[in-house]
């Protein structure tokens, strides 16, 4: 059989970090990998193709359809299974992704014949058998109209192969995260031992914590061409044993590698020497939630952390020459006092790089909002981004809220001893790069703030 699967393009209402990063479709090439040797995979990254989604479906003539997407890419999704289906009525069309898997309703609709919510890398091959008339139809697997009980869901497995990186090929040399260039992901972990309430990434894996073997992820890191890595794990400063473990590994290894990845505040600013051992190796940049510096909004995710901590973790990663990519939740609380509060604090410890996210309830969380609250509907799929002002603020209009976000992202990034650092340490097309992403970010917040006055 041909399988054709496809990363969604994001819908132009959604605001992208995929105009400052574009990475592997890394769960497409792990998919890929699972599938019988008479089979013909295909990986189309609609994101980088110019062309239709109509062009690849009637040029490739699929037997089956996959397509994996997050809460932005609902309509698109239904959009492709239902033009495949316009197209050739006998393809089967399989929808999978974190949020197929918690929120699989979403992706109830006539065009799509199966959704994957549990399990994938085991499920989906029992799913291919099932299609090819051997076997039975596999537990965590749903037709149209079918909705699951999680009681009667097969329980969490992790099993990953190794991804089929060559499918993507012809892509990699445009896939990049930020100032990293030609980066590739790799997943050791999964999900996190953590309970923020604000995050997803628990209810995806059922609160379960996995982690992989460190012979396995050393040999997983030993086929990737790429030099720089992008650890995708939820939180890869979860376990302290396992880090010094890595870090043993990959001396041992001889692994010549830069590394991008996720880590909570409270580690790094507990485990300094980690840092500096991790930095001799190839760490290069934290992606570090700190969620905020105010006390009472990290007591109100239940982050366990305090802001002393998180300017704690700043100053180690400053110390070690380790770029910090910062996120931040705004609070819809927020009023000038804390915008100009959070502005100085970045200067003073010295927070280049920021995030700033606000606060969104995810369908799946536990942070929950009353309906009447939110000022974008559920089912506005495509601006439930984490960057779409969400929950109605309580100190300011909405237009104006999205001026002090926009403000602060101008007066942290835009800095003239930061954009002469940008010069001396980045290539040009990395600069034009970044500078076109970031024109295309600042624009699409504009275009709010005039929506937001118009709807006043």
């Amino acid at each position: 059989m041909k399988i054709l699967f496809i990363r969604p393009k994001p819908s132009t209402e959604t605001i992208g970090l995929q105009h400052v990063m574009i990475v592997e479709p890394l769960e497409l090439e792990i998919l890929a990998n699972l599938l019988a040797p008479n089979d013909v995979p295909i990986i189309i990254d609609m994101i980088l193709e110019k062309k239709s989604i109509e062009f690849f479906i009637s040029q490739e003539k699929p037997d089956i359809l996959c397509v994996t997407g997050y809460i932005t890419h609902v309509p698109t999704i239904i959009c492709y299974c239902r033009t495949a289906k316009q197209i050739n009525s006998m393809i089967y069309t399989i929808v999978g992704g974190v949020h197929c898997e918690v929120c699989s309703n979403d992706f109830d609709d006539e065009s799509i014949d199966f959704r994957v919510v549990r399990n994938a890398t085991t499920v989906f091959p029992q799913l291919l058998d099932f299609i090819r008339g051997n076997g039975e139809m596999p537990k965590g697997v749903l037709r149209p109209g079918e909705t699951f009980v999680r009681s009667d869901l097969p329980i969490y497995n992790f099993y990953v192969p190794f991804p089929n990186r060559q499918l993507t090929a012809r892509y990699r040399n445009k896939y990049f995260y930020i100032f990293h260039d030609k980066v590739a992901l790799i997943k050791t972990a999964f999900g996190c031992p953590y309970s923020c309430n604000f995050c997803f990434c628990r209810h995806i894996t059922g609160g379960c914590y996995k982690e992989r073997p460190l012979d396995e992820v050393i040999q997983e890191l030993q086929s990737i061409k790429e030099q720089n890595i992008y650890i995708v794990d939820d939180d890869f400063f979860a376990n302290r044993t396992r880090v010094l473990n890595f870090i043993k590994a990959h001396q041992s290894a001889g692994l010549q590698k830069q590394y991008l990845l996720y880590g909570r505040a409270d580690f790094i600013a507990k485990n300094p020497n980690i840092i500096s051992a991790f930095k001799e190796i190839g760490l290069k940049t934290v992606i570090v939630g700190f969620e905020s510096f105010f006390d009472h909004d990290l007591e109100q995710y239940n982050k366990n952390i305090d802001a002393i901590t998180n300017e704690k973790a700043m100053s180690v990663l400053n110390q070690f020459n380790v770029d910090c990519y910062a996120t931040i939740i705004v609070s819809p609380e927020w009023g000038k006092s804390e915008f100009d509060l959070c502005r100085k604090k970045f200067r003073m410890l010295g927070i280049h790089y920021v995030n700033l996210q606000p606060l969104t309830p995810l369908p799946g969380m536990g942070y929950v909002v009353d309906d009447k609250n939110l000022i974008i509907p559920y089912n506005d799929y495509a601006k439930w981004d984490l960057a779409h002002v969400t929950i109605r603020p309580t100190q300011m209009s909405v237009a104006a809220f999205y001026k002090r976000i926009l403000k602060l992202y101008n007066a942290t990034l835009f800095q003239p001893s930061i954009l002469h650092g940008y010069l001396q340490s980045y290539s040009p097309l990395m600069l034009w790069r970044m500078m076109r992403g970031s024109f295309l970010v600042h624009s699409q917040y504009r275009q709010r703030i005039r929506e937001a006055k118009r709807h006043a």
